[in-house]
């Protein structure tokens, strides 16, 4: 079956026998038929013979599946599955989000299955591995509903395997706690998978298109005896190395709406975050929380001081990125972080800021441009076009961090955590987050760590 503009017509269930003359393609688009509007036009049940519903989906035993379809939505803000394109990593979060509820005793029997395969995946007995079941992963490509979608069309993004080359395996799945918007905590599993690269094909195929006619071997137990299992795999099964799927990323110049979130609670944030440094102090406030955020957002950044606040040469801190941690002769690289706490509604950063920052940067050197607004399009396009070494940390991304990693997730909440950690500020000693469960999520903790 050849696919047209990138995407297949999966209208019909696709029947064993036909299943040879299908491929799952990386990134193609399987359509749902658009003229049925109910659960009856999902996708994967048409083409995979899985259950039609959930993240989990499987073939064979519930103890023991034979085949594991993740799929994920997009749309759980507070677990959000991500795939790293760059480097074939996929977080997956599991499927317990009910407090008082066993972590592995959910209606889909998602975390049992998670369990069972990471179990598999952390054995060096290769009887034990072959029963490792092989992951599909796919994602919802549209919500529009019209006369050509149905909103139940799904994009494959690979072949994954659990685990992920140079993380240890007991840090592959592990139980976190959440907690819901009235308190209430519960654990959930988050795991870790790599896609695979599949470009080497299977035994009867060249290329990186998985043939349909391994999930029918799948189902009948030969997945790793079967002609049309992938090379990649097999090897994965065998003991050796994970082969990701990894891709260079093109450099674009974004769009402002790109830079900024689309979420409205979380675009609302991040005016109240902008807002309230601004009135605090006309920002200079800002320069220490954006050398706090910094320093939590990547662990190799060391040393990061704040300027003083008039006269400061073009940057607002200087700090040093460390490169190879965990070995001997530890490299340095030195970088100058500019903050612009602008109005995200009404003021982008333009050439006269970014060139400020540039003119600083020297030889072996770069540059971070951390704003709550956006990059404009002629100062984002010189920084591409010109291969500055500039990083641009958007209102998008300082929104998106604290969303997802200090768990801050409403108006009320960033104001009552601006409040404890920012009223009164030293440029001298960076904020240090500490776990508070009178609060829910992460506050300041003021004994120094980087700095004087």
């Amino acid at each position: 079956m050849e696919p047209v503009n990138n995407s297949f017509n999966v209208f019909e269930k696709i029947e064993e026998s036909d299943r040879k003359n299908w491929h799952l393609i990386i990134d193609a688009v399987y359509r749902a038929d658009p003229s049925i509007t109910n659960i009856s036009a999902e996708v994967l049940s048409k083409l995979l013979g899985v259950k039609n519903q959930g993240g989990f989906r499987y073939l064979g035993k519930t103890e023991t599946p034979n085949l594991v379809v993740l799929f994920t939505s997009g749309e759980d803000v507070y677990w959000k599955d991500e795939l790293d394109t760059t480097t074939g990593l996929l977080l997956y979060y599991g499927d317990n989000k009910t407090p008082g509820n066993d972590l592995h005793k959910t209606n889909l029997h998602g975390n049992e299955i998670l369990r069972y395969m990471f179990d598999l995946a952390c054995s060096d007995d290769f009887e034990k591995r072959k029963n490792i079941p092989p992951v599909l992963v796919f994602k919802k490509n549209s919500s529009i509903y019209d006369e050509q979608h149905s909103g139940r069309d799904v994009k494959f993004l690979g072949l994954a395997v659990p685990g992920l080359a140079g993380k240890p395996k007991k840090d592959w799945l592990s139980a976190v706690w959440g907690c819901n918007r009235n308190g209430d905590r519960f654990q959930n599993y988050k795991s870790y998978f790599t896609v695979l690269d599949t470009s080497s094909g299977s035994a009867l195929e060249k290329g990186a298109g998985i043939n349909l006619a391994w999930v029918t071997d799948i189902k009948n137990g030969r997945a790793y005896d079967s002609p049309y299992a992938p090379i990649v795999w097999k090897q994965y099964i065998d003991g050796c190395k994970i082969s990701p799927l990894s891709s260079r990323a093109e450099k674009y110049v974004k769009t402002k709406e790109e830079q900024l979130p689309t979420d409205k609670v979380q675009y609302k944030m991040l005016q109240t975050l902008q807002k309230y440094f601004y009135d605090l102090d006309g920002g200079y406030s800002f320069e220490v929380f954006a050398r706090d955020l910094t320093i939590y957002m990547d662990s190799a950044v060391v040393d990061l001081n704040t300027t003083r606040p008039y006269k400061d040469g073009g940057f607002d801190a200087e700090g040093r990125y460390r490169i190879f941690s965990k070995v001997e002769n530890v490299v340095y690289v030195d970088f100058y972080l500019q903050a612009k706490c602008y109005n995200p509604d009404s003021t982008a950063v333009v050439v006269k800021d970014t060139s400020r920052l540039i003119s600083r940067i020297k030889d072996r050197q770069f540059g971070v441009m951390f704003t709550t607004s956006y990059v404009a399009t002629q100062a984002y396009q010189e920084i591409i076009e010109d291969g500055h070494p500039i990083v641009i940390i958007n209102g998008r991304n300082i929104i998106e961090y604290i969303y997802d990693e200090l768990e801050i997730r409403s108006v009320e909440r960033l104001e009552e955590w601006l409040k404890l950690n920012y009223s009164v500020v030293s440029k001298k000693k960076p904020v240090q987050y500490v776990q508070n469960n009178s609060f829910g999520y992460m506050v300041a903790d003021n004994t120094p760590k980087y700095g004087n």
